[in-house]
């Protein structure tokens, strides 16, 4: 964050932004949307992990949460990549797959109130991941894909 950062300046009090590279875009750009809705997944995990008791997956979702920062980046249009957040979010899925049998009908969220809250949030990536397909920005969307398995696992491990 730069030094002389202060929110409030009214930068934005015409209707639009910066994306990165300093070029001003409408507030209604596709781009800003997404963004607004990566902050509120981002900032939904954070109360996520309120309500977990478990460190591991704490330390997960804050990795997750992290990943989101560098998307937002790459969506804003920073050059990066989610390779490694990608991978590494498919290993977390291949692991906890491995240890939760296989739900035998449809999932209706409520079994408690942390279950439903992952739900909500797995419901929330697949929109942002919808969008950012929109946008054509494919290594943001795709590690949303993985974000929304991960988070079903973990939904499904907080009904029990």
């Amino acid at each position: 964050m730069p030094e002389n950062f202060k929110p409030g300046l009214g930068g934005g009090d015409l209707g639009f932004t910066d994306l990165f590279g300093g070029k001003r875009t409408p507030k209604t750009h596709s781009r800003i949307k997404l963004n607004a809705l990566v902050d509120e997944l981002c900032a939904l995990l954070g109360l996520l992990k309120t309500g977990i008791k478990d460190r591991k997956t704490k330390e997960e979702l804050s990795a997750a949460q992290a990943a989101l920062i560098r998307a937002a980046g790459m969506i804003a249009g920073m050059k990066g990549t989610l390779k490694t957040e990608t991978a590494a979010l498919k290993a977390l899925i291949d692991t906890r797959a491995e240890r939760l049998k296989p739900p035998k009908k449809f999932i209706l969220p409520g079994a408690n109130e942390t279950e439903a809250l992952t739900h909500l949030i797995r419901a929330k990536t697949r929109v942002c991941e919808i969008l950012a397909w929109g946008i054509k920005a494919k290594a943001p969307a795709v590690y949303l894909n993985r974000l929304s398995d991960y988070l079903f696992l973990v939904a499904l491990k907080n009904a029990r």
